[in-house]
């Protein structure tokens, strides 16, 4: 390609021909420049329009890019429509600014001039699949001018003509080079214009967004929770920045919250997909609170390529989706507090200053939403703090312990209700007074422990003694603690709970337990009553008496102690009427502030007033009442807890008063039963040599040459017969005693004539009476029927006129049989030798006996199965003797129909 500088014409002697014609041309581009809009197109157009054809066949006009790197095509022209059409397909639309012709241009910002331009280049500067076009192509001639404004080249400007025209002159060169100057100046002129217009619209923008951000953080200043700020900043940031939808989720955990949404056409579905997000999830909102920065989606493209399951989430609840969105983090203290989502109905880039303006926004609303969080967090902590003094008040109020607050000075600064129960002051009588509770000689010792508090040594547990308003002491187990209150002077804290009553039971259960170990040691009854007697004093009574209930039912004093060397008549005791009370229900009494005048009080000794308290508590074991136990004393009150540990004791020694007589009458028992033996096996062994005997005899005299005589036989016989009938009985008693010990003593009931029964058995007595030379005499009424057992009220019979005999010494024995509306009447007497008074109580009991073994058989069991046949029949039977008079045993017997 050949190609020359315009200076080279202007030497080879160009000249500028038709000057009017040029002057002409150039004031018509200055008007057609001047006249034409600021707009940077249209300046383009213009110059391309008054170039071709007047002075080329084509041209082509290229802009520098902003970076300075290309020529991007912004116009061109041609002088017949299928030239434009070929010039148009084969133009380039951009060239690189620093390669070809076009970069000498540049540089120098002078015009270049090409007289043949080389097909190989022309080749090189079109795409392959167009070079086939260039065969057509008629330009071969151009000239290349710069666009020059104020020292500056904005661009090129390329005049082509065809080879069959002449080449351009240096006139029409210079012609060129003025154009492209003036429409160089006035591309500036219109970027100038347009800069400033655009300078204008962004400070308007900028205006508007500035109003728009300070109503929007007017209403975030007075907004309190963060429910409030979601509301002002979606509603009305939507206006703010031209948003069709909008949304804001805060973060809670592992998860962001939507607190609101607004623009969305299925609101309900939108919050069930995005309600509740996950911050692994791979979306714009979440990534913006994970990487606390803005996240800019420009287009539908952009956002499938990023976030390709946000995109279809979004395609799944929106009919119309929004191409463009902007997450920003809601930032404060450096740390993402949720996320704000604007969405815009177009696509569109953000620019700077919007970015700008939707980062401030989103600045406001996270130190909203921050300031927010503070409040609720401090209104919550205010209700908590609220919530814990009320419940610290309640349990201080409702504290079973007393709970108090003394200064250093020892004055009272809190005293709670159980304080008051305690020690009976209400909290205004001691509030700013000294603690009224600390007896006296106890001061410098309660001044040392507010010392040790002062000095952090607490109290744990420690048991003091302390006194009530009443003037009554007690004991109580402190805890104390120093305390700072806000804005006040050191403080000490003291817990205190009364352990009076648990001392008291400790102390009882320790003297319960020593009072056991006493009364194991010894099975005597003597000494064990002793022992009961002395085990509550001095340590609960200055007297106390042991009470045991005879056969009678009668209770009398068998033990005694006392305090000092007085008596148990040197105080009020209760009465012989109260002992006698108690025994016969079961029922403890107790009596307090009592003298000697008293109901119930034993009178007092001469010259003795006394006044005191007492308890009688009975002596129960096995549900049977032995006796009762009597406390007494003067130096103070008894009450419900002391009543308790009596009866306690009394069960005690119950039962070890039961154990000593089970054990003395285990040992009576076994005397009995060695005696029993004894008597058995005399008893048992002495008809047997009886019978020996009178077998020998008859015996020896069947040796005899003259046999057996025949009274000698008789007599023999006769006492053969007595001895067999005797053993006989004996038996037959030890088998009653086996029946009954076994329960199994059975009754046969059936009609009977008693009368009759009583004159058989006195018949089978009759060579008794005979021998012993007693008169028997009969009273008997008659018809005496009923239903009996006939055996059995035989043996009781039998008994009962065998006893009379043999104790009767000869004297008469009389049988009377009465009959009464209730019953029947037997009664047996004898003028014997009686029986003694000490020995009656015992005398129906099984092995005893009120007369001497050696002088009258028998093994003491008549008389006891007698009694238990007879109370196996609903009757009972006594006895009334007198000793060396003789006796009467009377048979009370119902008569069934």
């Amino acid at each position: 390609m050949a190609a020359s500088r315009v200076g080279d014409a202007r030497q080879f002697g160009g000249q500028a021909p038709e000057v009017e014609e040029r002057l002409a041309l150039l004031a018509e581009a200055s008007r057609v420049l001047a006249d034409a809009s600021l707009e940077p197109p249209a300046v383009m157009d213009r110059l391309c329009a008054l170039v071709v054809p007047l002075l080329g066949a084509a041209c082509t006009l290229r802009l520098l890019s902003e970076d300075g790197l290309w020529l991007r095509t912004v116009a061109s022209a041609a002088s017949t429509p299928e030239a434009r059409l070929l010039f148009q397909t084969l133009s380039p639309t951009a060239l690189r600014a620093d390669e070809g012709p076009s970069a000498e241009v540049l540089r120098t910002g002078e015009a270049l001039r090409v007289l043949d331009a080389d097909p190989q280049e022309l080749r090189s500067m079109v795409p392959p699949q167009q070079q086939g076009l260039l065969d057509h192509f008629p330009f071969t001639r151009l000239m290349l001018l710069p666009l020059r404004a104020r020292g500056h080249s904005l661009g090129t400007l390329t005049v082509w003509r065809d080879t069959a025209a002449p080449p351009l002159e240096s006139g029409e060169q210079l012609l060129l080079q003025e154009l492209a100057d003036r429409a160089a100046l006035a591309l500036d002129v219109a970027r100038a214009y347009a800069a400033e217009k655009k300078a204008r619209q962004a400070a308007e923008v900028a205006a508007g967004r500035l109003s728009r951000l300070q109503k929007v953080t007017a209403e975030l200043s007075q907004v309190l929770t963060a429910e409030r700020v979601a509301e002002v900043i979606v509603d009305q940031g939507l206006r703010a920045v031209g948003a069709r939808r909008g949304a804001l989720w805060v973060v809670e955990g592992q998860h962001a919250r939507m607190l609101r949404c607004s623009g969305y056409d299925d609101s309900l579905g939108f919050i069930d997909t995005f309600g509740l997000m996950t911050l692994d999830g791979t979306g714009p909102m979440t990534a913006a609170i994970l990487e606390a920065r803005p996240i800019w989606v420009e287009s539908l493209e952009a956002m499938a390529e990023r976030y390709p399951e946000e995109a279809t989430r979004r395609a799944g609840v929106m009919r119309t989706p929004s191409p463009s969105v902007a997450a920003l983090p809601l930032m404060a203290e450096g740390r993402a507090l949720g996320v704000l989502l604007f969405a815009f109905p177009e696509q569109r880039d953000f620019d700077s200053d919007e970015q700008a303006f939707l980062e401030l926004l989103a600045h406001h609303a996270g130190q909203a939403v921050g300031r927010a969080r503070l409040l609720e967090q401090e209104q919550a902590a205010r209700a908590e703090l609220a919530e814990a003094n009320k419940r610290l008040a309640a349990i201080i109020q409702a504290s079973p312990a007393s709970i108090l607050l003394v200064d250093m000075e020892g004055r009272v600064r809190m005293w709670n209700p159980a304080a008051e129960r305690m020690f009976g002051w209400k909290a205004e009588e001691v509030l700013g007074e000294v603690l009224p509770v600390v007896p006296d000689g106890k001061h410098a010792e309660f001044r040392r422990n507010l010392e040790k508090a002062a000095r952090g040594e607490s109290l744990g547990g420690a048991v003091m003694q302390r006194q009530r308003k009443d003037g009554s002491f007690i004991q109580v187990a402190l805890w104390t603690a120093l305390v700072h209150p806000a804005g006040g002077s050191e403080q000490v804290l003291s817990m205190a709970v009364d352990v009076t009553e648990r001392q008291r039971s400790e102390a009882a259960q320790h003297f319960l337990a020593e009072a056991g170990g006493v009364l194991a040691t010894s099975l005597d009854q003597e000494e064990t009553l002793e022992r009961v007697a002395h085990l509550a004093v001095p340590t609960y009574a200055q007297s106390c008496g042991v009470f045991l209930a005879d056969d009678s039912g009668e209770a009398r004093c068998v033990a005694a102690a006392h305090e000092g060397e007085g008596s148990l008549d040197a105080l009020p005791a209760p009465g012989a009427v109260v002992v006698a009370r108690v025994v016969a229900s079961g029922v403890p009494e107790l009596r307090t502030g009592v003298g000697f005048g008293a109901p119930g009080s034993a009178r007092p000794p001469p010259g003795r007033p006394g006044c005191g308290a007492w308890m009688c508590v009975p002596l129960q074991v096995r549900g049977q009442t032995l006796g009762a136990l009597t406390f007494v004393t003067s130096k103070r009150d008894y009450d419900a807890q002391d009543l308790g540990l009596a009866q306690e004791l009394a069960r005690r020694s119950a039962l070890a008063i039961d154990n000593a007589r089970l054990y003395r009458e285990a040992r009576q028992a076994i005397r009995l039963r060695e005696e029993f033996l004894s008597i058995a096996s005399h008893e048992l062994k002495t008809p047997i040599s009886a019978l020996q005997l009178q077998v020998q005899s008859l015996a020896a005299l069947a040796r005899a040459p003259a046999g057996v005589p025949a009274e000698r036989l008789g007599r023999a016989l006769e006492v053969v017969d007595r001895q067999v009938k005797r053993q006989t009985q004996l038996i037959h008693d030890l088998l009653d005693v086996s029946r009954i010990s076994a329960g199994r003593l059975e009754l046969s009931p059936e009609p009977l004539d008693l009368e009759m029964l009583v004159r058989e058995v006195v018949e089978r007595f009759e060579p008794e009476l005979e021998r012993t030379s007693t008169r028997l005499e009969l009273v008997l009424a008659p018809d005496v029927h009923g239903r009996w057992d006939k055996l059995r009220l035989d043996q009781v019979l039998t008994n009962l006129v065998s006893n009379a005999v043999k104790y009767g010494r000869g004297n008469p024995v009389c049988v009377v049989l009465e009959a009464h509306p209730g019953g029947v009447r037997v009664e047996v007497k004898d003028g014997g030798i009686g029986i003694a008074e000490e020995h009656l109580p015992r005398l129906f009991h099984r092995f005893e006996r009120a007369v001497s073994e050696r002088n009258y058989g028998g093994f003491g069991l008549g008389l006891w199965i007698t009694r238990q046949i007879v109370e196996a029949m609903g009757g009972n039977i006594t006895v009334h003797s007198v000793l060396g008079v003789g006796s009467t045993f009377t048979v009370e017997l119902p008569r069934p129909a």
